[in-house]
C-alpha cells in the first residue's frame, strides 16, 4: 500500500513520535510512505531540532513549497500560525502527491489539516494522539475566546465524521471523541523491541542509586515535585534526560537549589535513551493532573518496561485503566519519596513489577505489534469499501 503523511514538524528531529515509530515500520515492510513536512524553522522546540536519521528506502521526504518571507516571519503564536499556513499551502500538494504516487491512505492527525479531507480519492485515516482541544487552549492562552474554542471543537468533530477510519491513542480520548464518531479504534503507544535487545545489559551494581526521567520538558510534567523529591533524597543521583520548554527552568532551579544530586541531560537523540534507561533503577512518569494528561499513553512508560525498570507514576485516568499491577502510583512528594526508598530497599518487589511490565509491553504495547495491528484495520478497511 501506499500511504500519504503530511507531518506537522520535521522528520529528522529529536523528538521521536509513535509516527516516525509505525510510518518507518511499514516502510521496512514494503509499504510506500510519502512524508510531506515543512520547511526548516526557527521553533525553539524539539519538533525542528534535527539530527541524523537513517531512512528507510520506501520512506521518501517531500518539503512543502513555502513562502520564505512568511515562513520566516517571527510572529504572535508563532508555532499556530505556522501550523495553519503550512496545512493551507499543503491542500494542493497533497492532492498532487495522492494522484502521482497513487496514494491508497492519507494519514491526518491534527485539527489545522482539516481542509486537507477535502476532495480526496483515497481512504482517510484521524489519529487523535492527544487531547487536542485542551493543548489549544493552552496555546491560546488569555486568547482563548471560547468561540474560537467551539470552532475547533466543530472542525475536530468533522474531521472524525468525515474519516473512513478514526484512531485514539488512549481509551480515554476513545471515549471522548466517540460523540462525533460512534465507531473509534484504539492504538496505542509503545516501545521499540530491537533498541531494547541491543542496548539491555545489566547496570553496574557497584554504582549509586539512581532515579529517572525522560522526555520532553513541557507544562504538563509536574517538574516540582520531582524537584522537591529530588531534595529530599540528597543521597540518590536523578537523572533527566530531555529538553523542550521548561528546560531552563528546570536548569535553573536545579542551580539555585543547589541539587548537586540531579543530572541534566539536555536533548538527545532517541535512538540513545535505551542506553540511559539502562543505567536507571527507578523510572518516574510524573504529570500535572491536568485534563491533558488523563488522556496520555505516554511512550516512555513502554520504554521503561522493556528495560525491566519499576514505574512510579502520577495517577492518570488511562494508566489507571491500562494498570495490571505493574505500575506504581504516587501523587504527592511523599509518596514518591517513601515508594522511591521502599523499592530501593525491597528488590524482589520492584523486580516483580518491572517483570510484569515487561511480559505486557513484548506481548502488547510494542511498536511491531501495534503496527500490524494498523495494517489489519486497513486492510478491513479497504475490503468493505469494494
Amino acid at each position: 500500500m501506499n500511504f500519504l503523511f503530511p507531518y506537522m514538524a520535521r522528520w529528522k528531529a529529536i523528538n521521536w513520535s509513535r509516527y516516525h515509530q509505525i510510518f518507518t515500520r511499514l516502510a521496512q515492510m514494503g509499504h510506500k510512505v510519502i512524508v510531506l513536512q515543512p520547511p526548516p524553522a526557527n521553533i525553539k522546540e524539539t519538533n525542528f531540532q534535527e539530527i541524523e536519521v537513517q531512512i528507510p528506502d520506501n520512506l521518501i521526504l517531500i518539503d512543502a513549497p513555502v513562502n520564505k518571507f512568511i515562513w520566516n516571519l517571527k510572529l504572535p503564536f508563532n508555532k499556530l500560525i505556522k501550523k495553519g499556513y503550512y496545512s493551507v499551502i499543503s491542500r494542493k500538494i497533497v492532492r498532487e502527491i495522492i494522484c502521482k504516487h497513487a496514494i491508497d491512505v492519507l494519514f491526518l492527525y491534527n485539527i489545522p489539516q482539516h481542509k486537507l479531507m477535502k476532495g480526496v480519492d483515497c481512504l482517510t485515516v484521524f489519529d487523535v494522539a492527544d487531547d487536542y482541544i485542551e493543548m489549544l487552549k493552552h496555546e491560546l492562552g488569555p486568547f482563548g475566546h471560547p468561540l474560537v474554542i467551539r470552532y475547533a471543537q466543530n472542525l475536530l468533530s468533522k474531521m472524525i465524521q468525515k474519516a473512513n477510519l478514526t484512531l485514539a491513542v488512549a481509551q480515554v480520548l476513545a471515549d471522548n471523541v466517540r460523540k462525533a464518531a460512534s465507531h473509534v479504534e484504539v492504538l496505542p503507544n509503545g516501545a521499540d523491541l530491537l533498541l531494547f535487545e541491543e542496548e539491555a545489559d545489566k547496570k553496574d551494581a557497584n554504582k549509586a542509586p539512581v532515579v529517572g526521567f525522560i522526555g520532553a520538558f513541557e507544562y504538563f510534567i509536574d517538574f516540582p515535585v520531582i524537584l522537591d523529591v529530588a531534595a529530599k533524597l540528597p543521597e540518590i543521583s536523578f537523572l533527566f534526560v530531555g529538553g523542550g520548554g521548561g528546560f531552563k527552568y528546570v536548569q535553573e532551579q536545579v542551580r539555585t537549589r543547589k541539587l548537586n544530586n540531579v543530572v541534566l541531560t539536555g536533548a538527545v537523540p532517541h535512538a540513545r535513551i535505551y542506553n540511559y534507561i539502562k543505567d536507571m533503577d527507578i523510572c518516574l512518569n510524573v504529570f500535572k493532573k491536568i485534563p491533558i494528561s488523563h488522556g496520555a499513553c505516554p511512550i516512555k512508560l513502554f520504554e521503561y518496561f522493556i528495560m525491566k525498570k519499576p514505574v512510579i507514576s502520577t495517577r492518570l485516568h488511562e494508566l489507571i485503566k491500562i494498570d495490571r499491577d505493574f505500575i506504581f502510583f504516587a501523587d504527592t512528594v511523599e509518596e514518591y519519596v517513601m515508594l522511591i526508598s521502599k523499592l530501593l530497599k525491597d528488590k524482589s518487589l520492584a523486580d516483580s513489577y518491572a517483570q510484569r511490565g515487561y511480559d505486557i509491553v513484548r506481548a502488547k504495547y510494542n511498536w511491531d505489534t501495534i503496527t500490524n495491528q494498523f495494517i489489519t484495520l486497513i486492510e478491513a478497511l479497504r475490503k468493505s469499501a469494494k
